[in-house]
């Protein structure tokens, strides 16, 4: 793998980061609502949608795009990373708690033989979701994971959910490289308004 030049810029993850969330405002409400309608023949009480599964879909992309791409990094450029998430998310702990809760779960998997990207999918079925007025007790729990998670359909549109596009890590490259900030903003907390084209 060609290792990217700048893979440690703390503001390259964060241009990432608001990449893949403008993409997936886009694209991922079309898969959300084939999920809740499966999540509804299958008689959960549950549903996708909003803020809450595009925040989680959107960390998914992120991580895998790491681990594919940069898993090589070391433990500074991993904070480094986890730091350029956090101001891409509102409120900014959400990245870092999401991230821990997906490498937990590669880590310990629902059940034995997950691949990472099905870890993933996982972890996006289980925190993505909203709870409808039918939940009435946490007794729900378990019936949602264990239904979700032998139901092929289901699965197969939490992977869809968490892949990210095909085509913006190069992209992202590209222009980051091209329009990458000076010294001294790098270092900067607030890059907030260093953004996209």
């Amino acid at each position: 793998m060609n290792q990217f030049k700048y893979i440690t810029d703390t503001p390259f993850w964060y241009l990432l980061a608001k990449r893949v969330m403008e993409r997936a405002q886009t694209n991922l409400p079309l898969l959300f609502e084939p999920l809740s309608k499966r999540a509804a023949e299958l008689e959960l009480p549950i549903t996708y949608g909003g803020t809450k599964s595009l925040s989680w879909a959107v960390i998914c992309h992120l991580f895998l795009l790491y681990d594919a791409k940069a898993p090589i990094m070391g433990r500074k450029g991993f904070l480094r990373m986890t730091a350029g998430f956090k101001m891409a998310f509102q409120p900014r702990r959400f990245a870092q708690i999401a991230i821990k809760r997906i490498v937990a779960n590669i880590a310990y998997p629902f059940s034995p033989d997950r691949t990472i990207r099905e870890s993933v999918a996982d972890t996006f079925l289980a925190n993505g979701l909203t709870v409808t007025e039918e939940y009435d007790d946490t007794s729900w729990d378990d019936v949602i994971l264990s239904r979700s998670m032998v139901d092929p359909e289901m699965m197969s549109l939490c992977e869809r959910i968490v892949t990210p596009p095909s085509d913006i890590w190069e992209s992202t490259i590209q222009y980051y490289t091209q329009h990458r900030p000076g010294f001294f903003y790098r270092l900067s907390i607030n890059v907030r308004s260093w953004l996209i084209d």
